[in-house]
């Protein structure tokens, strides 16, 4: 049976849980009202009822780690469920006197990544609310303690570069994510062989077409080979919100083909391993996915993309039509994909089915492989949280994708 207790920075504000055997009770507070929750624990699942002023409901945590939940509630009287996570102790992103810091706390051991040239990370060991760690970068190394605020949503704390005496101040505290933002990043490599050839990318139109939305945030950026897209995928780890992550590229089965190089689909999934908010990666690739039951194996996250060759344009169009119903109408990856076809006819002329869980249900062209989270992200709740589609939570279930776009 695993332990609930501590104090946790979550979705809804600072909650504090007490844990005697398999019971648990608890208090929050969000938006200036006060919350209670009580519940029962059954091996890493926690299935509680929460009470919040006038909102009463049910709800489900479940520990992904010793620092980190995640889960969902639904209110009274409806059926949909929306996303509940949280984190303690160390676990979470920090906005720190060097930039932001993302921390993972499995029992005493703590990881940690922060924003700097090239490679940056931590290693250390947590006791009590103290922390002590070495630090590694590219050109410099060290060591430093930090400790926990009571409340833990700050820390205080000191560093030194080795072989020196001097302690220096490093103290952070939570980063806060915006409500109701989701990050669009497209990671591209020029298309482009020669001086001959006309300048274009597809990023410059994902943004141009995105520019509409306030609760998205577009970033386009380049890179020309596998160090460059490693460092592009690092960087997302300092972002709170939810991102959907377009990589657009020549591919192989084995992976992308970058300036004569391939770069292995299993290597950009494990530059993306500790990206804790990543809600869909897909390939804007062709052929990438063939190699899907050696690189895939793994199912870290919901991943789409094509496993035939594509046309330039007419994927282009699809997948405007696909992101349009991810980031304007909220729809999770498995409705956006069921919905296509209806939208754009021609999406599903020559498709074969998806399979989705057990039902299957029709998408893009050509043969498509994608995996499909039980959580994904909506911008139908009034409060917020994130809408789940069933049916399980924490669960991710994978799904092939014969799809309909027109092959190159």
């Amino acid at each position: 049976m695993m332990d609930f207790s501590g104090n946790w920075s979550t979705s809804f504000g600072a909650m504090q849980l007490e844990q005697h055997g398999a019971t648990v009770s608890g208090t929050y507070r969000y938006g200036g009202t006060d919350g209670q929750v009580d519940g029962r624990v059954r091996g890493s699942l926690l299935r509680l009822r929460y009470s919040e002023g006038a909102q009463s409901g049910s709800a489900e945590f479940r520990l992904l780690r010793h620092g980190k939940f995640l889960g969902s509630y639904i209110p009274d009287g409806q059926k949909t469920r929306y996303v509940w996570e949280g984190h303690r102790g160390w676990d979470g992103l920090w906005e720190t006197d060097f930039g932001r810091l993302r921390m993972i706390q499995e029992r005493d051991r703590v990881l940690g990544f922060y924003t700097g040239a090239a490679h940056a990370e931590l290693r250390g060991r947590a006791s009590g609310g103290r922390l002590a760690f070495r630090y590694r970068e590219t050109n410099a190394s060290g060591e430093g303690r930090f400790t926990l605020a009571g409340d833990g949503a700050a820390f205080s704390g000191e560093w030194r570069p080795a072989e020196q005496s001097d302690f220096r101040p490093w103290n952070g505290y939570r980063a806060p994510a915006a409500s109701g933002i989701t990050w669009l990043v497209m990671l591209e490599t020029h298309w482009q062989r020669s001086l001959a050839e006309p300048e274009y990318a597809f990023g410059h139109m994902l943004r141009e077409l995105f520019a509409r939305l306030p609760q998205v945030r577009v970033r386009h950026r380049f890179f020309h080979d596998a160090a460059s897209l490693a460092h592009r995928c690092h960087e997302l780890r300092y972002l709170a919100e939810p991102v959907i992550l377009m990589i657009a590229s020549h591919g192989r089965a084995e992976g992308l083909s970058v300036n004569g190089n391939v770069v292995k689909t299993s290597l950009v999934i494990d530059n993306l391993r500790h990206v804790e908010n990543l809600k869909l990666l897909h390939f804007s690739s062709c052929l990438v996915g063939l190699d899907r039951e050696r690189a895939l194996a793994r199912k870290p996250f919901p991943i789409s993309g094509y496993t035939t060759r594509v046309d330039w344009s007419a994927s282009a169009l699809l997948e405007f039509a696909y992101l349009d119903l991810l980031l304007n109408r909220g729809m999770p990856p498995a409705q956006a994909a069921a919905a296509l076809p209806k939208i754009m006819p021609y999406a599903g002329a020559r498709a074969a089915r998806i399979a989705l869980s057990r039902c299957r249900v029709p998408l893009l062209s050509g043969t498509v492989m994608a995996a499909h989270s039980a959580i994904t992200w909506s911008r139908s709740d009034p409060r917020k949280k994130a809408a789940l589609s069933p049916p399980s939570l924490a669960s991710v279930d994978w799904c092939e994708h014969n799809a309909a776009v027109m092959a190159g």
